[in-house]
């Protein structure tokens, strides 16, 4: 006893020194990092205003396609209010524009679940609208000409707005006053590939509005690394980006101050006081370029803060970037949006899923061979999984069975999700339950379920996340960047975590899913508690029914609930259940939701025939800190929450945060129940968590009283990388009444090259028989599935070896051939892109039309295959959490006059179903023609009027101006039926065929 005590207390110092120096370290690190931070924290920049007359404008911008035009400006200023349903669909179908505030005219952006978006190389800044007030007294005495110029060769060059004032000129009202680095800088950089599991989903806000609840983040060893061109179409900067030399070009203030980012060299005017030009990294997927913080406050002037409790970006309003400026530029920008649409990037295509009668099987095969020694008694067990998904019947369905000489399981589940209708999803066979306050948490079993309406939320406190993916596998489960928990999944693979915090605003949640043969996926998905969750007169229906897996006891309910107004929701729960005894009970439940500024209340009231059971659950926000409050009182009240009666009432809070700068998130829960017996129970957990480099730690201290005794328990875990090894570690141990160690489990894997990978897991029980043991694995990945050799070992003697075999097959249905692969399909989507050139322009693939073949498309792991002979290419392994985007590579098209219908789509593919997608392609069409000014007989070409060609069946725009000669020139048209508006004014309607050349007769105006 001795030794093993002297033992526990050298465990004790070693855990709570590794503690400590992590601590220690993390805390040192981000200390260098903040005092560092300090020195790029930009003073007030302090320019001389000016007061215009009205405002200076350039020109709009023009497409690519349309002639080069010189002409003079004289057009008005206009004060037309900002107007979203005039903006193009080529912005993005998920990009929309929203007034906050009518009065105001702010814009609020939402951004897809998607951090893949369409690309879009532009110049937004080149026609800005300059407000009339900024500060200091000053005038314009004129205006001058503005010119723009454009040619193929380039996407955009626009020479900015000059005016004459009486302070001086432009470069000087530009130039910043007050004490800045201000000069120009070079900086190297190592361009990089992203990896998907370092992305982290944040908010982005301006001032006080928010521009974006979803842009994607990289982060990697500390440093955050924002979209570049993300950030620009959300600020409106002059910077245009190139992603396929992975460059960016532009200008900040003036075209003096160029910035310039290309073949591993950086170029730009620092605009705040930080000179560091040391080397950086920048790294790059198909959609964007991701550059540190830090680079992008030098190179804006910009105050960038981030608040890692709350996944939020907050960048401070800046005098480079004037709020009212956003705002004003808003209405050009929306147009040029649709420009530049039809320049380069092509149009936007939202495919809607689609469910089969009769799908494509996806299968999941497990078998394995194991033989164990234990206790001197020798065995060999044959055992395997098989998960399987296919849509029947216009529904999606799953099954899974596993078996061993020890146990079998067999469970299954069919549901179907709606886009549109009243009915938004419903599932029967395997199901968890909706939760519902004071009578049931969410709860596994065989029963049905649906939910109707608007979408509302039955407990506010926490949530359940859960999903299907291989057995063997380890998932970890974060919030806003924190280690939540861990599951290893089991033979039925099913991973469910219960009680999720849920807190007010938006919630980042992500899935890290670690696999035996070293395989590494991450899901990302958001989900939003605010003070809008249902419209007044809206009206949300849950129903379901259950018996309980645990003990099969049964239960069924109704919940409906009424947005009265729209911060106030009524409802009402009908639920019929089971006690322990079997016996039925009936329970009428009412609740109120009061939905505040920064604060949301909950108040339940549930009646019984022997009693009843109240609570009110309140939550909000402060600048920093996060906070819920839950109070439940029971009297002779029995429910599944409460068996038996046994608890009289309980009280809950928490708190969470984070330490600014230093990348630390905290929380505190507490929780005091009081019994029937007269006894009371008490806990109060703290967490600590955050990231040194690249490994993800979380530290839980947990204090327990019950009946006079007190119990401190520890748990320590990290997750993340060391080199080439991927690591994951977490120790358990008890503090008080006496030091105890309960387990310490690590797990380290490496690839030992292309096609082998090794896994050692460590792990001490002290409380089990064998209180050492280890795991070795070796896993050789095939083209078709994975053989791993697994051995463990215990300090008992006992051992145990296994031989697995994996696979994932998908039947395709339609060429009848089944397809193999080690990655399975059971989690991800399918599609199939069949390309044709579409003569006739209907967007169908007529007998006589022609497929393409040699396409390619980027936004998928395999972007080097191409569409075969017939047309078609098939792509795997896409996620379903979220919208995939997968573009065209145009230099992969046969002709340089062939176009896309639309160049990027944007797909919700799920497993069991290879859903087909047309992709039509089709000769572009021209106009045009001559337009001449008559005044009173004075015939005079029209130079510098606009010319819009405007779909009548979609949303596509041309614009263009007539040339100093009258001619204009509208070149690269998708085929469609299109009115041609001149000067404001309908002109003619023009139905335009694929490859057709239309001159216009002489146009008089």
């Amino acid at each position: 006893m001795n030794i093993k005590l002297g033992i526990l207390h050298v465990c004790r110092g070693l855990v709570l020194a590794a503690i400590f120096v992590v601590t220690l370290i993390n805390s040192t690190l981000v200390n260098i990092e903040h005092d560092e931070s300090l020195q790029q924290r930009p003073l007030p920049i302090i320019e001389p205003a000016i007061i215009l007359k009205e405002r200076v404008t350039a020109p709009d911008p023009i497409p690519a396609q349309a002639v080069k035009t010189s002409y003079d400006s004289d057009k008005p200023a206009s004060s037309e209010a900002i107007d979203p349903a005039k903006s193009s669909k080529a912005t993005s179908a998920q990009n929309h524009l929203h007034l906050v505030n009518p009065t105001a005219s702010l814009i609020n952006y939402s951004y897809s679940a998607s951090k893949v978006e369409e690309r879009h190389r532009t110049d937004p800044l080149s026609n800005l609208e300059v407000p009339e007030k900024l500060s200091a007294p000053a005038s314009i005495s004129a205006m001058s000409t503005a010119t723009v110029k454009l040619n193929a060769s380039t996407a955009l060059a626009v020479a900015p707005p000059v005016a004459e004032a009486k302070v001086g000129s432009l470069e000087e009202l530009s130039r910043p006053v007050a004490a800045t680095c201000n000069r120009n800088i070079t900086r190297s950089y190592q361009l990089q590939s992203v990896n998907e599991e370092h992305f982290i989903i944040t908010q982005l806000a301006y001032a006080d509005m928010l521009l974006s609840d979803e842009m994607f983040v990289y982060h990697f060893k500390n440093q955050y690394y924002i979209p570049l061109e993300f950030i620009v179409e959300q600020l409106l900067l002059p910077i245009q980006l190139d992603m396929e030399s992975k460059s960016a070009h532009g200008w900040f203030l003036s075209e003096q101050r160029q910035i310039n980012i290309s073949q591993k060299l950086m170029q730009y005017w620092t605009n705040n006081e930080d000179c560091r030009n040391d080397n950086t990294a920048v790294f790059f997927d198909d959609w964007d370029i991701y550059i540190d913080a830090q680079v992008l406050s030098q190179m804006f002037g910009l105050n960038i803060s981030f608040d890692s409790a709350r996944q939020k970006y907050s960048i401070d309003e800046s005098d480079n970037i004037p709020l009212s400026q956003l705002i004003a530029r808003q209405k050009r920008f929306d147009k040029f949006n649709a420009q530049k649409a039809n320049l380069n990037s092509g149009p936007f295509k939202v495919i809607t899923p689609q469910y089969s009668n009769l799908g494509d099987l996806a299968l999941n095969m497990d078998l394995g061979l194991k033989s164990r020694t234990f206790d001197n008694h020798n065995t060999v067990d044959v055992n395997g999984s098989a998960q399987a998904r296919i849509d029947v019947l216009g529904h999606s369905s799953y099954v899974s069975y596993s078996w061993s000489d020890y146990d079998r399981s067999l469970m299954g589940y069919v549901d179907k999700k709606f886009a549109e209708g009243w009915v938004n999803q419903y599932r029967f066979g395997n199901i968890s339950s909706h939760n519902l306050g004071l009578v049931s948490e969410s709860s596994s079993g065989l029963g049905a379920w649906f939910s109707a309406g608007a979408e509302f939320t039955n407990d506010l406190r926490h949530i359940v996340i859960e999903g299907e993916v291989e057995p063997g596998w380890d998932v970890e489960l974060y919030r806003n960047n924190g280690l939540i928990d861990v599951q290893r999944v089991k033979a039925d693979g099913i991973y469910r975590f219960n009680q999720v915090p849920y807190y007010l605003g938006l919630n980042q949640y992500q899935l890290r899913l670690y696999g035996p043969n070293g395989e590494i996926k991450t899901e990302s998905f958001s989900k939003l508690l605010d003070t809008s969750v249902m419209e007044q007169g809206e009206i949300g229906v849950s129903a379901g029914i259950m018996s309980r897996e645990q003990d099969d006891l049964q239960q069924y309910y109704t919940d409906i609930n009424w947005a009265v107004l729209d911060n106030l929701t009524a409802g009402v729960a009908l639920i019929q259940q089971q006690d322990s005894d079997e016996n039925w009970q009936f329970f009428p439940k009412l609740s109120v939701s009061v939905l505040g500024g920064s604060e949301l209340i909950q108040l339940n009231y549930v009646h019984s025939n022997r009693g009843h059971a109240a609570s009110v659950e309140i939550q909000g926000r402060l600048e920093a800190l996060d906070w819920q409050a839950q109070w439940q009182n029971y009297h002779q009240f029995n429910s599944w929450d409460n068996a038996d009666g046994r608890i009289k009432q309980q009280i809950d809070a928490s708190l969470s945060g984070y330490v600014d700068g230093k990348g630390l998130n905290w929380g505190v829960v507490t929780s005091w129940k009081d019994y029937q017996n007269g006894n009371e129970e008490s806990q109060v957990n703290f967490n600590l968590s955050g990231q040194m480099s690249v490994i993800n730690w979380s530290n839980d201290l947990r204090w327990s009283a019950l009946s006079q005794q007190q119990r401190w328990t520890e748990r320590f875990a990290i997750s993340g990388r060391l080199g080439k090894w991927s690591l994951r570690s977490y120790v358990e141990l008890d503090l008080e009444p006496e030091l105890e160690f309960k387990q310490w489990i690590a797990n380290m894997n490496a690839a030992i090259n292309d096609v082998a990978n090794y896994q050692l897991e460590l792990r001490y029980r002290p409380n089990a028989k064998g209180e050492f043991s280890t795991r070795n694995s070796l896993s050789y990945l095939f083209d078709y599935g994975t053989l791993r050799l697994a051995l463990d070992n215990e300090s008992s003697g006992d051992w145990m070896a296994q031989l697995r075999w994996n696979s994932g097959l998908l039947w395709e249905s339609d060429s009848q051939r089944w397809l193999v692969d080690r990655m399975s399909f059971i989690n991800t989507g399918s599609v199939k892109i069949i390309a044709f050139q579409d003569d006739n322009a209907n967007g169908l693939f007529d007998p006589d039309e022609l497929p393409l073949a040699g396409l390619q498309f980027s936004g998928h792991r395999n972007d080097k295959d191409k569409t075969d002979d017939a047309g078609e290419i098939l792509i795997t392994q896409l996620q379903t959490s979220r919208s995939h985007k997968l573009a065209l590579q145009e230099r992969s098209l046969p002709d340089p006059f062939l176009v896309p219908a639309a160049s990027i789509i944007s797909v919700n593919a799920h497993s069991g179903y290879i859903q087909p997608i047309l992709f039509p392609v089709m000769f572009t069409a021209e106009i045009e023609g001559y337009v001449i000014k008559n005044d009173k007989g004075n015939r005079r070409t029209a130079k510098g009027v606009e010319v819009t060609l405007q779909s009548i069946n979609g949303t596509e725009q041309y614009y263009t101006r007539v040339e100093y000669d009258g001619v204009f020139i509208l070149e690269q048209i998708v085929p469609d039926k299109y009115e041609l508006w001149i000067d404001n004014t309908l002109y003619e309607v023009i139905d335009l065929k694929p490859g057709a050349f239309i001159q216009l007769d002489e146009i008089v105006l």
